[in-house]
């Protein structure tokens, strides 16, 4: 068996797509069709339904996955086991939610240019649900993502950990100066929160609308903006824990203690299932774990 006929099994697999498949492999869709046939007629079963417009996998093809993606992945490790880091070449695309961008991205990046001194980096930042609709494309590599427990089998998960979610108002704000609150105390407040596609912003709506609507005058994809906004004025914020780690340092925003609230979310970093792991996304991945282990450890 050709290892070609896996690599493009495993970007038809990622894109959902033969036409987006062939883009990003440099063939044509009938080269591409032609591939994923003979692939068929080899292993001795189909691998994908073409639904409309839409390629899902057959239960072979989902068995055949994990398979695939370990086989391409060894093979490019053998094919650069003798070459340093510093000679491998080629471009990563990352996702990245600005919460994070802000938090782990330079140091992640610094470092892992320091090993990969000739390997390129494209970087999008966006919210969690766009970001894994470009994985699903396969316009990205991988994402680092704030969300919900992911469920089986959705996204390969690379790793995971548990960042609480407060509610943070400036320091002078008059809730800041006591030492513990109910939800219902903040009925009469403003909120600045981010997108409603933001897991945590809509758990804290949920939790909240028991007891009242709560007041929001804007919505925002930036984290560093809802915080000036708050520091300048007397509205409120939800944001994870961490993204308060820095102006919880220099006191000008407090994380109010609200007894009746239990929000916590999962940071992710996740990869396509069928995503063939280069020793280049590898190291980034691990330059980014280390980073954001290390981040929320401080926070």
């Amino acid at each position: 068996m050709e290892l070609r006929l896996l690599e493009t099994f495993l970007q038809v697999a990622a894109t959902r797509n033969f036409t987006r498949a062939a883009r990003a492999l440099g063939y044509s869709q009938s080269n591409v069709s032609a591939q994923i046939a003979r692939l068929e007629q080899e292993v001795g079963a189909p691998l994908f339904d073409r639904i409309g417009r839409g390629v899902f996998l057959t239960s072979y093809g989902e068995r055949l996955l994990p398979r695939a993606q370990d086989a391409v992945s060894a093979a490019l490790r053998v094919k650069n086991l003798l070459r340093p880091d510093e000679e491998l070449t080629g471009t990563l695309r990352a996702g990245m939610v600005d919460s994070l961008f802000e938090l782990i991205f330079e140091p992640a990046l610094a470092a892992f240019h320091r090993r990969f001194p000739r390997v390129d980096v494209e970087l999008s930042v966006d919210g969690t649900a766009s970001l894994k609709e470009r994985l699903a494309q396969g316009l990205i590599d991988f994402a680092c993502v704030v969300g919900d427990r992911l469920p089986p089998g959705e996204w390969r998960l690379w790793h995971s950990a548990e960042t609480k979610i407060a509610v943070a108002a400036s320091s002078s704000h008059p809730l800041a100066r006591r030492r513990a609150l109910c939800l219902n105390d903040l009925r009469s407040e403003e909120f600045v929160l981010m997108e409603d596609t933001a897991s945590y912003t809509a758990q804290f709506m949920q939790a909240a609308s028991r007891l009242f609507t709560p007041r929001v005058f804007l919505r925002l994809q930036s984290p560093a903006m809802a915080l000036r906004l708050t520091r300048g004025g007397n509205c409120l914020t939800v944001l994870p824990r961490y993204a308060l780690s820095a102006p919880l340092r220099g006191g000008s925003i407090k994380a109010l203690n609200v007894t009746d609230l239990d929000i916590a979310q999962e940071v992710q970093i996740i990869l396509h299932p069928g995503k063939a792991l280069t020793p280049q996304i590898e190291g980034f991945l691990t330059e980014l774990k280390s980073a954001l282990d290390a981040a929320l450890k401080g926070a």
